[in-house]
């Protein structure tokens, strides 16, 4: 190949290198591009009006169903228990008056009937004494007869222990007071053979049996633990400021009306405070009526709360539920047959509180809790732009509302997005 042919393809060559270098120049000595932060975005937030309701208020709380009333049924005389109830057994019903076991009455019977006789027998010898006594008494006026006219006439025997005991006096009472104390003893007799049956004066059911058929049990005995059916009781605890929503609460003091069929007659101007009991039962909701019964006197020194009493009547009256008091809750269907209010049940406890007034209602997740001691917050939206933080006064908390005194603005709109970073005055953006 000759010089000509290799000419162009050099010259081909020299040109790509050359370009090369200067793309390569060029890149190592062009300035930086100019680089600009992005616009800053503001945090998208969602929002929920503020519900103003007026009327009741009406004050939640939790606690168990637990017997007004519960005893351990024990025996009061010794023996063999000869005869059990079919109702004595875990969970059986009775009736007041009835007899639940019965302790073997043969001993119990001789012991009456001895007494009986010993009674009869001292009948007998006071008949005896006041004949003796009639007849000690006529023997003396035949010799006051006898002996008229004389001197040193006797004085009247009545007047001298020694008449008295001429007339017998002294043998009669003892044999009234030996009659008296033969019938106390009939009558101890009749009460042993009586308390042979163990009976309970109200209706009730048996929590558990501690003694069964051929048991001996002495004076003192536990046969069974039961309780009545005639009414429940809810303590229920509450924060003192709870608490003093309840109008007339601590008015309520030793009311007994209603559950129990009677008055106490003892306290006046006693409050009628309604309380609202509900419980789940089989994906269900099922409601009582009651009414807070009493208030216990102390304040609880670790809790710091006031253990409010509600009572419940017949709470195993499976009659239809009635509805919830709650403005927010769907009612229950209406005509179902509702469960026991059994012993042990976990409830929730509606009461009636403030009657009048205002307050507001906003989400639960919209309020924040800030430092120890500082007022919580909700942040509330101005326009579609800016957040402001407000304080206010929780009144409760119901499942998934929050109550709050009257202090926001009723047009207002609540924040119920959870801010991670958050400013008095910060911008975000309203979604619509």
């Amino acid at each position: 190949m000759n010089v000509r042919d290799l000419k162009w393809p050099l010259i081909g060559g020299g040109l790509l290198v050359g370009t090369a270098g200067v793309v390569a120049l060029l890149t190592l000595f062009a300035p930086a591009p100019e680089t600009s932060e992005p616009p800053p975005q503001s945090p998208l937030v969602s929002t929920a009006p503020v519900e103003v309701r007026a009327g009741s208020l009406l004050v939640r709380g939790t606690g168990t169903a637990e017997p007004a009333r519960e005893i351990a049924l024990t025996a009061e005389v010794g023996g063999r228990l000869v005869d059990v109830s079919e109702a004595l057994v875990s969970g059986g019903r009775f009736e007041a008056g009835e007899t639940l076991a019965r302790i073997d009455p043969a001993d119990y019977r001789s012991a009456v009937q001895q007494a009986q006789a010993r009674v009869t027998q001292a009948k007998v010898r006071l008949l005896q004494a006041r004949e003796e006594a009639g007849a000690a008494r006529e023997d003396y006026k035949r010799l006051q007869k006898q002996g008229e006219g004389r001197a040193g006439e006797a004085p009247p025997p009545d007047s001298t222990e020694l008449g008295r005991l001429l007339f017998n006096e002294p043998q009669v009472a003892e044999a009234e007071s030996n009659l008296q104390s033969a019938k106390a003893s009939l009558k101890t007799a009749q009460a042993n053979l009586g308390r042979t049956r163990l009976q309970v004066p109200f209706d009730g059911r048996v929590r558990q049996k501690q003694a069964d058929l051929g048991a001996y049990v002495a004076p003192g005995t536990p046969v069974a633990t039961v309780y009545g059916t005639d009414a429940a009781e809810i303590v229920v605890s509450l924060p003192t400021r709870k608490a003093a929503l309840i109008q007339n609460l601590w008015s309520t003091v030793g009311m007994q009306g209603g559950a129990t069929g009677g008055t106490t007659g003892g306290a006046t101007g006693n409050a009628e405070v309604p309380a609202t009991v509900t419980t789940t039962y089989g994906g269900e909701e099922f409601a009582w009526q009651g009414r807070v019964h009493r208030v216990n006197g102390a304040i609880s020194k670790q809790t710091r709360t006031v253990d409010v009493v509600v009572r419940v009547p017949e709470p195993y009256n499976q009659a239809p539920t009635v509805q919830s008091r709650l403005p927010e809750q769907e009612p229950s269907s209406a005509g179902v047959e509702r469960p026991p209010l059994a012993v042990g049940t976990y409830t929730t406890v509606d009461i009636e509180g403030r009657r009048d007034g205002t307050y507001h209602v906003v989400p639960r997740r919209a309020v924040h809790t800030r430092e120890p001691g500082q007022s919580p917050v909700v942040w509330t939206a101005v326009g579609d732009s800016m957040l402001t933080e407000r304080t206010v006064e929780p009144i409760q908390t119901v499942e998934e509302n929050t109550y709050l005194a009257p202090t926001l603005d009723p047009d207002a709109r609540v924040i119920t997005t959870d801010l991670r970073v958050h400013t008095d005055s910060m911008a975000v953006r309203v979604e619509r």
